[in-house]
């Protein structure tokens, strides 16, 4: 469930992307959905590496399996395995990518269309 959200946060971002470049040219809306599909592809290989090395095969399988007593921890490690956390990894470092790149990165400056407001000499 936690990865299907995350998915679907996933989309919803592609949406909002596509619909917000899309504005000016209906090719930079499709430019940054393209960009945005690279990002999680590469992202998610990397983020999955990186949890195969924190999360060690022995100690992610001695707890996995351990009896636990309580409904919360049971449906924790049914929803928060090592794809999830990838996942979540993964996730937060998009956010701090798009946020850099989209928010701070397309300020904006005088266009071609508009005149300079300098004034002429």
């Amino acid at each position: 469930m936690v990865a299907a959200f995350i998915f679907l946060f996933h989309f919803l971002a592609f949406c909002y992307a596509f619909f917000n470049f899309k504005k000016t040219a209906l090719s930079e809306g499709f430019l940054a959905v393209a960009l945005m599909g690279i990002v999680f592809a590469v992202g998610w290989t990397i983020a999955t590496m990186l949890t195969n090395v924190i999360f060690m095969p022995e100690w992610f399988i001695r707890w996995y399996y351990q009896p636990l007593n309580s409904l919360f921890w049971r449906t924790v490690r049914k929803e928060i395995n090592r794809d999830t956390i990838s996942l979540l990894i993964l996730t937060g470092g998009e956010m701090l990518f798009y946020f850099f790149y989209f928010m701070l990165g397309t300020k904006k400056g005088p266009s071609h269309d508009e005149p300079s407001q300098t004034p002429k000499l």
